[in-house]
């Protein structure tokens, strides 16, 4: 309420000495401020108050951009406990050290979104509608995101334990299937400073990330994906959203996301679920992939040839066993379990 009222002496009834200045060029971001904007500064911090690259922390890609206020390395559920500060000056290092690519003309930028709106099936809507609501309420703006209750601290140990396996360096490209609110790539470019394009099927939660999240976001069908060019990323990420698929859409979205990596390039697809589609059915759909493009249509021309690991996520986000006694999630108990895929033809 200090705030809402703070604002409007200070815009509407400015004192004298205030003229001037409000008459300038100036930003008085964030205000004018709405009610619908408090929980976004209340719960998340922006993204260019600690980041890795200096000097984009005033540029419209770090602007206005947040992520969840919250430390996966205090959760006691992250077996990566690097601070943020720790992350930042890791990959600072890196970009004094190793060569970083020439982003002045990015080739995400250049990627035009599609644009007819996704089409599902009846059985595929009601599994997704409560994503949509979700972002409705504004859950985005909270530690909530795109889940039932708040676990931020957990999805970005995802993000940081990800990074580190696959190798994020400073200046590559990923690309988020199902990227939800953007909260995931806001902190690999805050943390490893990597540009990320996210694939989202729900509206509102795309719109939301395009506004506040890092990064490039378009709405669309994930299923569908010849609008995104081949050979150009350097990771695949995906995270509990593949298994809402089919076998065969799971298959088909598979072939394509690995065709979006360059030759040598990694892709990680977590939180399958064994029931839903296995590990062995993964290794057969990429073993198999060159017939099973031919036999379906709208996937591309030709299969991929991978390397091929898959860990349960029990093993792959260890939690500090002196807090399971008392803290748990469900993320990281089985059935779940990742794969990881590097593209070699």
């Amino acid at each position: 309420a200090m705030i809402i009222i703070s604002q409007y002496f200070l815009i509407e009834q400015p004192s004298e000495d205030l003229t001037q200045f409000l008459g300038a060029a100036a930003s008085l971001a964030p205000f004018p401020f709405y009610t619908s904007q408090y929980s976004r500064y209340a719960n998340m911090v922006p993204v260019n108050l600690l980041m890795c690259n200096e000097e984009q922390q005033q540029s419209p890609r770090a602007f206005n951009r947040f992520v969840p206020r919250v430390h996966a390395e205090d959760s006691g559920m992250c077996g990566m406990v690097y601070t943020d500060d720790q992350l930042v000056r890791r990959c600072r290092a890196m970009r004094r050290n190793v060569g970083v690519p020439d982003r002045s003309s990015t080739v995400i930028d250049h990627i035009n979104c599609p644009a007819s709106t996704a089409s599902v099936d009846e059985e595929l809507a009601r599994k997704i509608q409560k994503y949509s609501n979700r972002a409705n309420q504004l859950q985005c703006q909270d530690s909530r995101g795109m889940w039932n209750e708040a676990m931020s601290d957990i999805h970005k140990c995802v993000l940081i334990t990800v990074g580190h396996w696959l190798g994020f360096r400073p200046g590559q490209l990923v690309l988020d299937w199902g990227s939800g609110c953007g909260h995931k790539l806001s902190w690999a470019k805050m943390l490893f400073d990597v540009d990320g394009l996210g694939v989202e099927i729900q509206e509102p939660a795309a719109r939301w990330a395009q506004l506040y999240s890092a990064g490039k976001f378009c709405q669309g069908d994930g299923r569908e994906l010849g609008w995104i060019p081949e050979d150009t990323f350097d990771y695949v990420i995906s995270y509990a959203s593949i298994y809402h698929l089919t076998k065969l859409d799971q298959c088909k979205v598979g072939i394509q996301l690995m065709r979006k990596l360059k030759i040598g390039g990694k892709a990680f697809l977590g939180w399958n679920h064994g029931p839903v589609m296995n590990n062995w059915e993964w290794l057969k759909c990429f073993q198999e992939s060159d017939a099973f493009v031919k036999e379906h249509d709208g996937i591309g021309e030709g299969g991929v040839v991978v390397d091929f690991d898959a860990v349960e996520d029990g093993y792959l986000f260890p939690p500090d066993a002196r807090v399971l006694k008392e803290k748990r999630s469900f993320l990281y108990q089985y059935p779940a379990y990742s794969i990881f895929l590097t593209r070699k033809a």
